[in-house]
């Protein structure tokens, strides 16, 4: 399921791509996604009658990690705005580093040695992928810093809501999430001048474009990353949903026409074996338990 919420981002990514040339900017596609993130998990926990846990640890653990998830396209934009959107997006890789540094940190032990391999694999990848080396210059890394913050704060929120535990309904800790991200919005949207409501497309079009970003963009994978990361910690969990970049270059290639080189092909071979990697030791082991029996 982590590795279906990758699969989520790395379709949401061309899609973003087609919205910014429909005349969306990035502070409306995320208010408006986090709005209809809110509103959906609304229903949800009206519909379940949920009850609101009082655990002021609880509490504490979901608001950061709901200020953390807002970080990540915060600060992303702002690295966007500054530098080209490959130098953004590779640098936001470093979240699967970044969360095993903060496990060992917490857990004070070092990540197991498969995922360590694994989480390099999946870094050397990305910037194979992106070309990283080629487009790095003075001018294209000043969004560099911001892209470094939005994947620390991608890492954070791995690692809070893998110790969430599950004191209330995913969809409550979904709604959480999102909520604050729309209050988050609202204030700074209040205090820097951001526009909110899009002038472009018309009204109807633009409501469905929100519509199907929110529920594909937010909705699933936020319900499926608080329902299914504390089960697979937040160490393994980034590694799977670095499923993102594999499926991002291949529906931009298919979609948007975009052309796919030799290094971006390695690239994408080397993620898609870091991924891959942490599991083989276990597939051997079973399949080699029959015979020793």
């Amino acid at each position: 399921m982590m590795a279906l919420v990758g699969t989520m981002w790395g379709l949401h990514a061309p899609a973003l791509k087609l919205a910014f040339a429909a005349g969306f900017t990035f502070p409306q596609l995320v208010f408006g996604e986090f709005l209809v993130g809110s509103v959906a998990f609304a229903a949800a926990v009206l519909w379940q009658r949920a009850r609101i846990p009082r655990d002021s640890r609880f509490w504490r653990i979901l608001l950061a990690a709901a200020f953390a998830a807002c970080g990540v396209p915060l600060f992303l934009f702002w690295a966007y705005q500054l530098g080209p959107v490959s130098i953004g997006a590779t640098l936001l890789f470093l979240y699967v580093p970044f969360t095993q540094a903060i496990n060992a940190c917490i857990n004070r032990r070092t990540p197991p040695r498969a995922e360590l391999i694994s989480a390099s694999l999946v870094v050397l990848g990305a910037f194979i992928a992106a070309d990283f080396l080629n487009t790095a210059n003075a001018d294209n890394l000043r969004g560099a810093p911001f892209a470094v913050l939005a994947a620390l704060c991608f890492a954070g929120f791995f690692v809070l809501t893998a110790r969430i535990g599950h004191d209330a309904t995913p969809a409550f800790r979904s709604l959480v999430c999102c909520a604050t991200s729309v209050l988050i919005m609202l204030v700074l949207a209040g205090l820097v001048g951001w526009p909110l409501l899009p002038t472009s497309p018309p009204p109807a079009i633009a409501a469905l474009w929100l519509l199907g970003l929110g529920i594909f963009g937010q909705v699933i994978p936020v319900f499926l990353l608080v329902n299914f990361g504390p089960r697979t910690g937040s160490g393994l969990g980034s590694i799977l949903t670095s499923t993102e970049l594999p499926v991002a270059v291949a529906v931009s290639a298919i979609v948007l026409g975009d052309n796919i080189s030799p290094a971006q092909i390695v690239g994408i071979v080397l993620v898609i074996f870091g991924i891959v990697f942490p599991h083989l030791p276990r597939r051997a082991l079973t399949q080699r338990e029959p015979f020793g029996t």
